[in-house]
C-alpha cells in the first residue's frame, strides 16, 4: 500500500472511530474455591498508601496484616503496621457447601461469598481507612484482636557496615515493641519509634554531620498504626464483639512524627470522626478505580486458540508454573495486575519498594533456611512462615531494581504514581552534593545503586564509604564507579516533563538536578589532547569493574544532553552547559566483524563480577538504537553477544526481553516473556507474585521489566516518529491504550488487521509508521 492510501486510511480510522474500548478487567481477577491453609495465602488489596494482605485460613479466621507506605522504624526499615484476627460463628469461612474468594481488581477489593455470608474488604481509595463488611441472612457472631508479633530492630539482609555498630545495628538494647493503647471504643496500637535513629551515625560516618541540623531525620519520633472500631460492636477482654447480619468493620491507619503519642492518638482519632456513608464512599471508590482502569490497558489474545482456552485463567499455580494456555492473555493479566499493584502501593511518600512494597508476607520456606531470614518463625507441620517483617535487601532503595517499577508508568499513563519516586531522590540533593564534596573535592551529585533515605550509601565496598583513585584503577566492591544511576534518573525525568508538560517540575526539579548531575561528571573526569570527556576508572554497572568509557554513562551523558538542548529546558547558562559536556563526549564504544556493527560493554573492561548487559544500555534505558530509530540491526547484533543471556531465567530485574523489542524480534521477546510470567512462587498462594531470589517476594521489578516490554513490542519513538507494532505477533489479537511523549493511542488489532484506531489530536499523523499489511 502507498503511503498516501495509508494516510487517508489512517484519517479514515481516527474521525470514523470515537468509541472507546470496554476495559472488561475483571476477566484478570484471581479467584479461589476455597480458604487459604495458612499465612501464606494472602491476597493484597490497598488504596495506594495503605495495604492489607488478606488471607481467610482453613481454621475459620479472616487476618489481615496491615500496613502503611511510610512505617519507618529507627534501623529504616518499612514494618508492617500490625494484624488483625476476624472470628465468626458460624463460621462462613469453615462450614460451607460453596466457597469463593476473588481479588476484584476492577474495585480494589477482596469478595468472599460462603453460601448466604459475603463479605467484602476495600481500602477506600479516597480515604485512609479500610472497610470489612460482613452480610448474611442470619445473625452472625463476630469477634475481631489484634494479633501483633514480637518484632526485630532491622531485617538481616540490611548491609551496614559503618563506625559505632554492633553486630550490623547500632546497639539500642531490646528492640521496640508495638504499644497497646486502652480505649473504650475499640482497638487501638502504635509503634513508636522516639528517638532512636540510625541517621546521625550515617551522616556522621561521611563526615557531614552538619547536614542533621538543616535536615530532619527520616526515621526520628516516627509513630505508626491503628484504630479497629464498629458501630455495632463492642469492646470486651481486649476483644470487638458483637451479634448481626451486617457489620462494617472499619480500620484507620495513620502515621505521624511527633514526640509526644497523645498527638498522635489524637490524629487517628480524627480520621475516624469523620461521618462514613458506607455505600456513597464505595461508590466514590469505585469511581475512582473506573478511572483509574480507563487510563489506558493492553489485553491481548491468541486468536488461533479454540474459544474456550482463550482468555480463561487459573487462580493457582501449580508447582511454582503457571497453566494458562493463552500465553498473550497471561501475559496481559501480568501487566494489568502490575498496574494494580502500583495503585495500590504508590499514591503515598515513599516509593514503592521493589523488594516486596507493602506486600511482604508471611513467606513459606523449608527448615534448612531458618537461620537465613529474619525474626521469629511460625513452625508447622509442612515448614515455616517467615516473620511478618521480613525482607530481602532491607530498607534498601536500589536504584537497578526500583527504576523497573517507574519507567512503564510512563506508557501506562499512570504519571502521577512517579511523584513520591522523583522526589525520594530529588529531597536527598543536599546530601548527595555534600558528600561529593567531602569525598570527592568538586561540585556536583552523583547517586549510587544504594541510596537509603538518609542521603548516604551504605554499602559501598568493605567500608562502606566512596574510593577514591585515579585512571587505570580497578573497583574493589560493586559500587566503587558506578553512578550510571545520576544520568538514569535524569533520563526519567525528561522522559515525565516531555509526557506530561509539567512546566513546573522542569523548573522546580529537573534542572536543578541535572545541573548537579552533569556537574558531576565535568567535575570527575579529565579530558584527552582532543578536549573528550575520558571516563576512567570507571565501571559497566556492576558487572565489569574495571573499564574506561563504558557505554551506560557514555550513552546516558549523550541521551540526556542531547534532550535537555532539544526540548530547551533550562536558562541560558545551562543551555551552556549542556552544549558544553555534550561536546566532549565520546562515541558510544563499537565493535564490528567486519560486516556487522554491534555495541560493546565499553571502550576497555575487564573484571567480570556481575550479570548485567551494560552494552544494551544504549537501547534501553538510553534509548538511541532500536526499530524506530532504524538501526535495529545493530541492536540484534549486540544481543546475540551480549554478555549475559537470560540472566535468572529471564526474571527479576533482568531487561532482555526490553531489549529483544526494541530489536523488533517478536519472537525472542515472546520466548522471555513467556518464561517471565509462567513463573510463580512456590512459597505463597497468590499466583501472580515474582519468585523469591535474588529479590524478595513479591518482586516488582520483574513485574515492571516485563511490562516495558509489552509495551515496546506496540509502540516505539524517537522525538519525531511513531512506530506501531514494532515486535508483536501479528497472529496475537490486542486492544490498547498507550502514551508517548506525542500524546495517547487507542488501537485494536484483529485477524492481522487493525479494525480501530483513535489518536490524539497532539499527534502529527503522517509520523507515524504502521508496517505494512496492517491496514
Amino acid at each position: 500500500m502507498k503511503t498516501i492510501d495509508k494516510i487517508i486510511l489512517l484519517f479514515y480510522f481516527i474521525f470514523c472511530n470515537y468509541n472507546s474500548f470496554a476495559v472488561n478487567v475483571s476477566k484478570y481477577n484471581v479467584i479461589w474455591n476455597s480458604p487459604s491453609k495458612d499465612a501464606s495465602g494472602v491476597m493484597p488489596i490497598g488504596n495506594g498508601d495503605i495495604g492489607a494482605g488478606v488471607y481467610a485460613i482453613e481454621n475459620g479466621d479472616l487476618y489481615l496484616l496491615l500496613s502503611k507506605n511510610d512505617a519507618y522504624n529507627y534501623c529504616g526499615d518499612l514494618f508492617k503496621t500490625g494484624r488483625i484476627k476476624i472470628s465468626f460463628s458460624p463460621n462462613p469461612l469453615k462450614e460451607y457447601k460453596e466457597y469463593v474468594q476473588t481479588l476484584d481488581v476492577a474495585t480494589g477489593s477482596l469478595k468472599i461469598k460462603s453460601d448466604d455470608t459475603d463479605i467484602t474488604v476495600w481500602v477506600d481509595a479516597n480515604n485512609p481507612v479500610c472497610h470489612v463488611n460482613v452480610n448474611s441472612i442470619r445473625p452472625v457472631e463476630v469477634s475481631v484482636e489484634h494479633d501483633l508479633w514480637k518484632r526485630f530492630d532491622y531485617c538481616v539482609f540490611n548491609t551496614i557496615n559503618n563506625k559505632g555498630e554492633v553486630s550490623g545495628k547500632v546497639d539500642y538494647g531490646e528492640a521496640t515493641q508495638d504499644s497497646i493503647i486502652n480505649i473504650n471504643d475499640g482497638l487501638m496500637w502504635l509503634f513508636n519509634v522516639g528517638n532512636k535513629s540510625v541517621y546521625e551515625n550515617d551522616l556522621k560516618y561521611y563526615d557531614v554531620e552538619y547536614l542533621s541540623e538543616k535536615y530532619e531525620d527520616p526515621y526520628k519520633y516516627n509513630i505508626f498504626g491503628n484504630y479497629v472500631k464498629s458501630d455495632n460492636m463492642q469492646l470486651e477482654k481486649g476483644r470487638l464483639t458483637g451479634k448481626s447480619k451486617n457489620f462494617d468493620i472499619r480500620i484507620y491507619s495513620f502515621t505521624k512524627k511527633t514526640k509526644n503519642p497523645e498527638e498522635w492518638i489524637e490524629g487517628i482519632r480524627e480520621l475516624s470522626e469523620r461521618k462514613v456513608n458506607y455505600k456513597k464512599d464505595w461508590k466514590r471508590h469505585c469511581e475512582w478505580w473506573s478511572s483509574f482502569w480507563d487510563r489506558s490497558w493492553i489485553m491481548a489474545s491468541d486468536n488461533k486458540l479454540p474459544e474456550n482456552d482463550r482468555e480463561s485463567f487459573f487462580g493457582e499455580h501449580k508447582n511454582g508454573k503457571r497453566q494458562e494456555k493463552d500465553l498473550a492473555a497471561l501475559i496481559s493479566q501480568n501487566y494489568q495486575m502490575f498496574r494494580y499493584f502500583m495503585a495500590t502501593q504508590g499514591r503515598g511518600p515513599v516509593p514503592v519498594k521493589f523488594n516486596g512494597g507493602l506486600f511482604t508476607q508471611q513467606l513459606l520456606v523449608p527448615y534448612s533456611d531458618n537461620m537465613k531470614r529474619s525474626g521469629e518463625k511460625d513452625t508447622l507441620a509442612y515448614g515455616m512462615l517467615t516473620h511478618p517483617d521480613d525482607r530481602l535487601w532491607g530498607r534498601r532503595f536500589t536504584f537497578q531494581n526500583q527504576r523497573l517499577l517507574y519507567w512503564p508508568l510512563l506508557g501506562s499513563g499512570d504519571t502521577d504514581l512517579m511523584k513520591s519516586f522523583f522526589d525520594y531522590y530529588f529531597n536527598l540533593l543536599p546530601h548527595r552534593k555534600a558528600v561529593t564534596k567531602e569525598w570527592f573535592g568538586h561540585e556536583g551529585a552523583y547517586y549510587r545503586e544504594n541510596i537509603e533515605p538518609t542521603g548516604m550509601e551504605r554499602d559501598c565496598g568493605n567500608t562502606g564509604k566512596p574510593l577514591k583513585a585515579g585512571p587505570g584503577s580497578m573497583a574493589g566492591h560493586y559500587h566503587d564507579f558506578y553512578f550510571t544511576c545520576t544520568l538514569e534518573l535524569l533520563a526519567m525525568m525528561i522522559n515525565y516533563a516531555e509526557y506530561t508538560g509539567d512546566k513546573e517540575f522542569v523548573f522546580d526539579k529537573l534542572v536543578p538536578y541535572a545541573r548537579e548531575a552533569l556537574k558531576f561528571y565535568i567535575n570527575h573526569y579529565k579530558t584527552d589532547n582532543r578536549g573528550k570527556l575520558v571516563l576512567d576508572p570507571a565501571m559497566v554497572l556492576e558487572t565489569f569493574w574495571k573499564a574506561k568509557n563504558p557505554a551506560p554513562d557514555i550513552s546516558g551523558l549523550i541521551y540526556c544532553t542531547r534532550n535537555l538542548i532539544r526540548l530547551e529546558y533550562g536558562n541560558e547558562e545551562d543551555m551552556a552547559l549542556w552544549k558544553k559536556l555534550h561536546s566532549m563526549l565520546p562515541d558510544i564504544p563499537l565493535g564490528t566483524d567486519g560486516r556487522n556493527k554491534y555495541i560493546l560493554p565499553a571502550e576497555e573492561y575487564h573484571n567480570k563480577m556481575n550479570a548485567e548487559n551494560g552494552e544494551l544500555y544504549p537501547v534501553f534505558p538510553f534509548n538511541l538504537y532500536g526499530k524506530a530509530y532504524g538501526n535495529e540491526d545493530i541492536v540484534i547484533n549486540t544481543m546475540e553477544r551480549r554478555t549475559v543471556k537470560d540472566a535468572f531465567g529471564c526474571a527479576c530485574w533482568t531487561q532482555d526481553q526490553i531489549d529483544w523489542a526494541y530489536a523488533g524480534a517478536s519472537t525472542e521477546v515472546v520466548e522471555g516473556l513467556e518464561k517471565r510470567f509462567r513463573t510463580a512462587s512456590t512459597q505463597c498462594r497468590f499466583p501472580i507474585y515474582g519468585k523469591e531470589g535474588p529479590d524478595s517476594c513479591p518482586d516488582f521489578d520483574h513485574f515492571g521489566s516485563g511490562s516495558i516490554a509489552f509495551q515496546r513490542m506496540l509502540v516505539q519513538e524517537t522525538p519525531e516518529k511513531i512506530y506501531l507494532f514494532p515486535a508483536w505477533p501479528l497472529s496475537w489479537d490486542v486492544d490498547f491504550k498507550i502514551y508517548t511523549s506525542h500524546g495517547e493511542i487507542e488501537c485494536s488489532l484483529k485477524n492481522g488487521k487493525i479494525i480501530n484506531l483513535k489518536i490524539s489530536d497532539k499527534i502529527d499523523r503522517k509520523n507515524i509508521i504502521i508496517p505494512n499489511g496492517l491496514i
